[in-house]
């Protein structure tokens, strides 16, 4: 029987990698008194993804990325590693491969209040759970 993947294993998966991969810290959300530089995961949501033979489903995340202000220099770096770190496939359940993994841009740059910097970069994943059969 088809099962679409739960959201918090995508979320799991990629703080995982995140984390393996840059060698900062990634959050399911935004720490107090975190030590700059540090990710949030964060899940926008999911769609089904249109195919006549297997059952995938798009999963829509934004990484959050905290570097310390002064300079585009720090933030600049953090994203560069966040999207050099999810070029290699998240690794999810046995049932579950990815099939499409893709980032959707820098959507903003912000300065906070405190003088440090606030990056939010999409990423699609999408995740093939089984084929489809006709019976």
């Amino acid at each position: 029987m088809y099962q679409k993947m739960s959201f918090t294993s995508i979320i799991a998966s990629i703080i995982k990698q995140v984390r393996v991969n840059t060698g900062l810290p990634c959050y399911d959300s935004v720490p107090l008194n975190a030590q700059k530089p540090f990710y949030v995961a964060e899940m926008v949501g999911s769609l089904p993804e249109k195919s006549k033979t297997m059952m995938k489903d798009r999963y829509q995340v934004v990484m959050h990325v905290f570097a310390e202000g002064g300079s585009s220099v720090p933030i600049y770096n953090a994203i560069q590693k966040l999207e050099e770190a999810l070029t290699v496939d998240i690794e999810l359940p046995d049932d579950y491969e990815v099939t499409l993994q893709i980032p959707t841009g820098v959507n903003q740059i912000m300065d906070q209040a405190d003088g440090s910097k606030h990056a939010v970069v999409g990423f699609d994943f999408v995740v093939f759970s089984g084929y489809k059969m006709k019976i």
